[in-house]
């Protein structure tokens, strides 16, 4: 009797261990993320967590064969990503993720283009909004996702505005790529 009453007593604190400590009593991991540059937004598994650096607390998830993902955006840097898929049933997160990332962000390439204008003077505005007079050199950085319209128009007064639109498009299957020119010139017309 006395020893029915230990193994009851025993499997109520296993069980309760259990619900407790959630799965195995697996505790939380502890990630450090860092970035360079620093101050990139970090998303896990698709939500916002904060900016690097910081420390993050990764709870295993129910279920077997999890996947974990990490993105890093910055402005004007290239996305980065990190996944870590469970291989085998039995692996934790403590197995899977190590308790340091880090991301090297790499800058997005950057476009000069050289102005100019006959006659010069003329102010230039990219999309409505004003860059500059000529002649001048303006930066154009590249971006991932959808094709972007560049509408650069010229205007002085006592002449006609001139219009340049350069239209972006993803790479063709022939190997085509959008390159941005080296320079624009715009002729204004009295």
């Amino acid at each position: 009797m006395a020893k029915t009453k230990g193994l009851c007593i025993a499997a109520m604190l296993f069980a309760v261990g259990i619900m407790l400590g959630g799965c195995g009593g697996q505790s939380p991991h502890v990630v450090h993320i860092s970035s360079d540059p620093s101050g990139a937004m970090v998303f896990y598994n698709d939500k916002v967590i904060g900016e690097t650096p910081l420390n993050t607390l990764i709870e295993q998830r129910s279920g077997d064969y999890n996947i974990y993902t990490f993105r890093v955006l910055k402005e004007n840097y290239v996305p980065q990503r990190k996944i870590f898929k469970e291989q085998l049933y039995h692996e934790t997160v403590s197995d899977l993720i190590p308790s340091a990332l880090h991301f090297v962000l790499e800058e997005r390439k950057k476009y000069q283009i050289y102005i100019t204008s006959e006659p010069s003077g003329a102010i230039i505005t990219l999309n409505g909004e004003a860059i500059g007079e000529t002649p001048f050199t303006t930066t154009v950085r590249e971006r991932i996702g959808n094709p972007r319209v560049f509408d650069f128009v010229a205007v002085k007064e006592g002449f006609q505005k001139g219009q340049t639109v350069l239209k972006e498009f993803l790479p063709q299957d022939n190997g085509t790529v959008f390159v941005f020119p080296e320079s624009l010139h715009f002729e204004l017309k009295k």
